[in-house]
């Protein structure tokens, strides 16, 4: 298995989990085509780990901007966290030679943490 084709069984994964989750499922089921929208997450993943993508970038990545109108809440965010780093503990059960990769996505997940955190998550009322 490639760091790749790690990458995306992540992605996958995490999202088979998300789209049924009690606090944050609904903000997945939206989602209408899952066959393009997985493999251009783990595109965007490759390019935070690896540097370079494994599939040509039709058009750029706008996460925050993409994120700005779901109205995230502080909670829906720790959740998104919790299933993320869930995921990425079994996998590397799975495959441990990716430990340090890992170790990486940890680092990039604090980061985009506390940017989601400044810019797109609203406080409750």
């Amino acid at each position: 298995m490639t760091k790749n084709d790690w990458i995306f069984e992540v992605v996958d994964s995490f999202y088979s989990k998300a789209k049924i989750d009690v606090l944050i499922g609904y903000h997945f089921r939206v989602i209408k085509d899952f066959d393009t929208h997985i493999p251009r997450i783990a595109t965007f993943w490759e390019l935070q780990l690896l540097g370079k993508p494994s599939r040509p970038v039709d058009e750029p990545f706008d996460m925050f901007n993409v994120h700005l109108p779901l109205l995230i809440k502080p909670g829906e965010l720790g959740r998104w966290l919790v299933l993320f780093r869930k995921t990425l503990d079994e996998k590397v059960s799975e495959h441990p030679e990716f430990l340090k990769l890992r170790e990486l996505w940890e680092e990039r997940l604090e980061t985009f943490e506390g940017i989601f955190q400044r810019m797109i998550v609203r406080p409750n009322p």
